[in-house]
């Protein structure tokens, strides 16, 4: 019998020793997310249009008779380069005229400054009269009013002269022709029609609902689907104020990177805009492997810190759960801001259980 208890009381201590590995052995590793961690932006994409950042229609500040256009479809023409020609014949004719006039009373002056100098010493020396003093620089002065009178008919003439060459204020394109040669125009009857060649900017529409969450100096990610494996990187230059009868508002976005060669305006395509939640909007999310479901509804297990460092404690904790997004599950109740939240091995959990956390660095 005491041989028997022996073996007993040995199988007992074996049984607990046991008992106490295996307890040690549970502490299972298991990855976490803490809540209010994690990104809740909303990605929406729309569709978009490129189009020239300056675009417009150029057109003669004189009328007359178009003698020359020096241009084609589809031709780039540097900033300053002529694009067509006015007859200016008679621009030149008033230009000259108007050169003559200049010199003609450059030399009046000339003449009128020659006799005050002279008459003011008499009048010095009581040689000459009050009146013929007076008399001499009233000349003066109005030959003076005249010689600038005539200076700015000059500069005047030549400005027109000047706008019967019609020339690229930006360097672009021509992206039509809207007169012809021979043909008489009109001041501000356009020519022809000039895009920027080498700024491109995307416009797209987004709908009222979500307007007030968006605004310049946004970052955005645009593509092409001409371009299926390049993406662009644009930022948000203008939102519009609305449209009279409208649900959409106009946005431009402005690519900052390089624009591709083959990037030219009319292409189709999309922006995609990262939404953030107002403060007042703002709702937590969790990835769906965190969440379980039984005939309770949905859960999660928690990790609550105990007095063992680097050890925790199992907690089940339900859960409301509402749409799953690319941000995971939106949480409309049952946690709160700094709860942990384990999401993945949690089918081995269970109320109580010891686990120790790892991140993705332990991967």
């Amino acid at each position: 019998m005491k041989k028997l208890f022996f073996i007993l009381l040995s199988a007992l201590l074996m049984t607990a020793c046991g008992s106490k590995d295996k307890t040690q052995e549970a502490i299972r590793p298991v990855f976490y997310q803490k809540v209010g961690e994690q990104s809740i932006t909303e990605m929406r994409s729309f569709s978009a249009v490129s189009q020239p950042q300056n675009e417009a229609r150029l057109s003669f500040k004189v009328g007359g008779t178009i003698e020359k256009i020096a241009v084609q479809l589809g031709d780039t023409i540097k900033q300053g380069e002529p694009i067509a020609w006015l007859d200016a014949a008679d621009y030149r004719i008033n230009y000259n005229k108007a050169a003559a006039s200049l010199k003609n009373g450059e030399v009046q002056q000339n003449t009128a400054k020659s006799a005050f100098i002279r008459i003011e010493n008499l009048y010095a020396g009581n040689k000459a009269s009050l009146n013929d003093y007076e008399r001499a620089k009233a000349q003066y002065e109005s030959a003076q009013a005249m010689a600038e009178t005539a200076r700015e008919q000059l500069s005047a003439a030549k400005n027109q002269l000047d706008y019967t060459t019609l020339k690229a204020p930006y360097t672009g394109t021509v992206s039509a022709i809207l007169a012809k040669e021979n043909e008489m125009t009109g001041a501000g009857k356009p020519v022809v029609a000039f895009s920027s060649a080498t700024t491109i900017e995307v416009q797209t529409a987004v709908p009222e609902s979500i307007i007030s969450r968006i605004n310049q100096g946004m970052e955005v990610t645009v593509e092409f689907s001409t371009l299926p494996q390049k993406s662009f990187s644009g930022k948000i230059t203008e939102v519009s104020s609305g449209v009279s009868g409208s649900s959409a508002y106009a946005v431009i976005v402005s690519l900052t990177g390089e624009p591709a060669a083959q990037l030219i305006a009319g292409m189709t395509g999309t922006v995609t805009i990262p939404l953030k939640r107002n403060s007042s909007e703002a709702s937590i999310y969790i990835s769906p492997d965190a969440v379980s479901h039984d005939q309770n509804g949905d859960f999660v297990y928690l990790a609550n810190s105990t007095d063992e460092a680097g050890v925790y404690e199992v907690s089940r904790r339900d859960v409301s759960i509402g749409a799953l997004s690319p941000a995971g599950y939106e949480v409309k109740n049952g946690l709160l801001a700094d709860d942990i939240v384990i999401t993945a091995g949690i089918r081995f959990l269970y109320e109580g259980r010891k686990v120790k956390l790892l991140d993705n660095n332990d991967l």
